[in-house]
């Protein structure tokens, strides 16, 4: 039996145990499994990972950024090359009508 296949019995053991609303000791002496065991597997099973499950890795972009260019009616050109200031444009526009 390999590793993954005694996790997902014991995923289901698990599962069934909880169903079963049976106290530990008497589903473990009903289905003639040590309490150990089900204690162990229960803890291996529901520790969580001490491993990231990913990582983000920056990536440097080699291109120029892009300027966002907003034009009014009234004539007004309004050029924003840095991300940051986009949460400005709000109050920007505001002060332009």
């Amino acid at each position: 039996m390999t590793r993954e296949d005694k996790m997902q019995l014991w995923q289901e053991r698990l599962q069934h145990h909880k169903d079963s609303e049976l106290t530990i000791a008497a589903w473990c002496e009903l289905h003639q499994i040590a309490q150990s065991q089900f204690y162990y597997w229960q803890k291996k099973l529901t520790t969580p990972s001490t491993e990231p499950e990913s990582v983000i890795v920056p990536v440097p972009t080699l291109s120029s950024p892009m300027a966002l260019v907003v034009e009014t009616p009234g004539g007004y050109r309004i050029s924003v090359h840095d991300a940051s200031a986009i949460a400005l444009l709000p109050q920007v526009m505001k002060c332009l009508q």
